[in-house]
């Protein structure tokens, strides 16, 4: 079985790219959506094996505060971010959270860091 992703991406043409080339590695993408209500509401509903969540979105709700609900489905997650400041890191840097990577992202870097997310998530079981 492949691995499900839920990309959270609120630029169309990343997420796009993001899900070919994801599907170019083996994974099925279950959805890309573009707030933190549809990352949640899609989350309760195809229950991914992992969740790579930007922290900005559209909408009224970040990244971080739909990462907190999520990671009590004990979904693991990884953000997916061009914001790598401190502080942002040390909000983020919460339960759930398996990695984090910067955009622009190498997807090489990328699929490591999901292999590993997924291997811990198995483990932790």
């Amino acid at each position: 079985m492949n691995e499900r992703i839920l990309i959270v991406e609120d630029e169309a043409i990343t997420a796009l790219d993001l899900k070919y080339s994801l599907e170019e590695l083996g994974y099925e993408v279950v959805d890309t959506v573009d707030t933190g209500q549809d990352a949640i509401d899609t989350a309760n509903e195809t229950i991914p094996d992992v969740v790579l969540m930007d922290i900005k979105l559209k909408g009224d709700m970040e990244g971080i505060e739909a990462a907190a609900v999520i990671s009590k489905l004990n979904i693991p997650i990884i953000y997916l971010t061009a914001n790598t400041d401190t502080d942002t890191f040390e909000k983020s840097n919460m339960g759930g959270v398996y990695g984090f990577v910067s955009k622009p992202y190498d997807i090489t870097k990328l699929d490591e860091t999901l292999k590993a997310t997924l291997e811990k998530a198995k483990k932790e079981k």
